[in-house]
């Protein structure tokens, strides 16, 4: 005998359909809840990790989730447990991509609050307080400004949504904001009343002066940090000062005191730490700004007698902008005690473009053979003349054979046997070296010809600046030069934090952390870049987790926990060191016009010193 049916769904309706008694009631809502999230769009854990772990070049990016949730909302119209789970779901993560879909969350959140406050019995009547199901969201990008289908109406209503959303969101654990000298979204966020304690937070600058943290009317949203990314901004002394838990410098310093003594320092939760947008030449001349910086510290200890017979020490030359981050990153090094559980310190340096083709060489001879011009020729305005469609597929041709290509991952043995190769030329000059007296000597691998010493295969100053010797030298010579000082700022802003860490004596620290400097957003993180690493970070975080388990995890388990979590970074995060990729992936900064052979587009180092020599040629012929 078949069981009875009746036609009464979850919510004690009948709508004429037959279905089982009780069907969602025979399962724990804890279970049910993990069924929906499957229905969730899922999104690669690396999806805005540049470069891509797996992707073919350095230009793959993933496309962006689908922002529809039509299983969700399907499921939401089946009964009320599933239509309370499946809101759950959809306010989880919340991508607002304009002001008015932050008004209409707002007026959302408001009538819930609304409704509670007339409610005594709440869990009998079934209210919803959506705000606190908010776990990850993204503030409208622009600060307030108008965005594709938004009104002046909406933006009267911004500072207010922002209010009502920062107010009850008490559970937020990741907010990306944008901040610029007209907006409000970062001086509503470090308000009194903000509800939340966010652990991680994504802030992008769209002003060209740093925001007002000393200004600001309370530091406390700030004070469970573990991940903080700042694009664009220079972190300025009074950030530094709250976030080590120390004023180092009296001025300019506002509420940072009063929260120090508050106890709303970071200094204890702080793991990862990555600053976006930096100027290219950030650590240029690293090592002479932290030389400067210790002579100065003894000069300021002689008495003032000693100070009138001694010269004071000079700061080193350079742009305003470049002195700004070295003093930041020194600070941080010097009071990296403050900071034991930094772990991660990813430093993105503004890309310098990519370097021009080779002048010389088959790309060129290619062109030659077929009467092609080196420089296309530019069409003038007006009207063209007629042409033929012969004509017309010639120029599409040429447009064609001008375009890059870049080196892919299948390339990939092309790319170890010209390392192999480039190491073999390096041996055997620094052998005939050693047998005839130190001495310069030049080696060719193709047509590419370098400049190598016999050092170890480390460069001195006198071999680097050597006058080019052949045109692809010449086309190579800068960007070489560039990204040696690059590696030796690197190298001198860790040797400072281990010196610091080894002053310090604190055993409670877990050592130095791993300093990378990373490959450049491509979009300089625009919209596109900034919506793909919200949903790859805030939809890849373990479940449930929070701040104090979090820390407290950390505390008991130690140095295993913090392996752990650096293994489990996602998304911007997990972007590996440039100079780590010249032995991993080398292909990735490597074009060709021809399909006959690969050149270096400059847009990644392709030598290193550190841990042992490693060049690759600047132009590698295909097998």
């Amino acid at each position: 005998m078949q069981p009875a049916a009746d036609t009464e769904d979850g919510d004690g309706t009948n709508d004429g359909i037959t279905r089982p008694r009780n069907m969602t009631q025979t399962l724990p809502a804890e279970l049910v809840a993990r069924i929906i999230a499957f229905l969730v769009p899922p999104v690669d854990r690396n999806a805005s990790t540049l470069p891509h772990p797996t992707g073919p070049n350095l230009a793959y990016t993933p496309a962006l989730p689908s922002p529809t949730n039509q299983s969700l909302l399907s499921v939401a119209s089946c009964s009320t447990l599933l239509h309370r789970i499946a809101n759950q779901a959809l306010h989880r993560t919340v991508l607002l991509r304009s002001l008015k879909s932050l008004n209409l969350l707002a007026g959302t959140i408001a009538a819930d609050t609304n409704q509670l406050s007339h409610t005594l019995q709440k869990e009998q009547r079934h209210v919803e307080d959506r705000a606190a199901w908010i776990r990850s969201i993204h503030l409208p990008p622009g600060d307030g400004l108008l965005q594709p289908g938004d009104t002046l109406a909406d933006q009267t209503c911004y500072i207010e949504s922002l209010r009502i959303l920062l107010d009850h969101a008490s559970r937020l654990d990741f907010i990306c904001l944008e901040h610029r000298q007209a907006g409000a979204a970062l001086l509503e966020f470090l308000h009194p009343s903000t509800a939340c304690r966010p652990r991680r937070i994504t802030l992008s600058n769209l002003s060209f002066s740093a925001p007002p943290f000393s200004a600001t009317r309370s530091l406390a949203p700030l004070s469970k940090l573990t991940h903080l990314h700042l694009i664009k901004i220079v972190p300025p002394p009074a950030l530094i000062s709250f976030l080590v838990g120390e004023s180092i410098n009296s001025d300019e310093q506002g509420n940072v005191p009063k929260s120090l003594e508050a106890g709303l320092s970071p200094g204890e939760t702080l793991e990862c730490l990555r600053l976006s947008l930096l100027p290219p030449d950030a650590l240029v001349d690293f090592g002479a700004y932290i030389a400067w910086r210790k002579a100065w510290k003894k000069y300021e200890q002689l008495t003032t007698q000693e100070q009138a017979q001694e010269y004071a020490p000079r700061a080193p030359r350079g742009p305003a902008r470049r002195f700004a981050v070295q003093e930041a990153l020194y600070d941080l090094a010097v009071y990296s005690s403050r900071l034991p559980r930094l772990r991660l310190l990813l430093l993105e340096l503004s890309p310098l473009g990519p370097l021009p083709p080779p002048v010389n060489g088959p790309f060129a001879d290619f062109l030659r053979s077929r009467g092609i011009p080196r420089v296309l020729p530019v069409a003038l305005p007006g009207p063209s003349p007629a042409s033929s469609r012969g004509d017309r597929n010639a120029s599409m041709s040429q447009k064609a054979l001008c375009a890059d290509v870049r080196a892919k991952r299948s390339d990939a043995n092309n790319f170890f046997d010209a390392i192999r190769s480039s190491r073999s030329a390096e041996d055997r000059t620094s052998y005939a070296a050693s047998s005839s007296g130190p001495q310069t000597v030049q080696y060719y691998f193709g047509d590419d010809a370098g400049l190598h010493d016999t050092n170890g295969g480390v460069n001195d100053e006198d071999d680097d600046d050597a006058p080019p010797s052949t045109a692809e030298d010449l086309r190579t010579a800068e960007r070489d030069k560039y990204w040696r000082l690059v590696e030796a700022g690197k190298g001198a802003l860790v040797e400072l934090w281990a010196a610091s860490q080894q002053l310090s004596n604190n055993a409670a620290g877990c050592g130095a952390p791993d300093i990378r400097v990373v490959t450049a957003r491509p979009m300089g993180h625009d919209r596109r870049e900034g919506f793909q690493d919200f949903y790859c970070q805030a939809q890849n975080e373990p479940p449930g987790s929070t701040s104090t388990e979090l820390s407290a995890n950390s505390r008991e388990n130690g140095s295993m926990v913090r392996d752990h979590e650096a293994s489990e970074e996602v998304g911007c995060w997990a972007d590996p060191d440039v100079f780590s990729l010249i032995s991993t992936a080398p292909w990735l900064s490597y074009t060709s016009q021809v399909g006959e052979s690969y050149h270096w587009t400059g847009e990644l180092p392709r030598k290193t010193n550190y841990p042992t020599s490693l060049v690759i040629p600047s132009m590698i012929f295909l097998t």
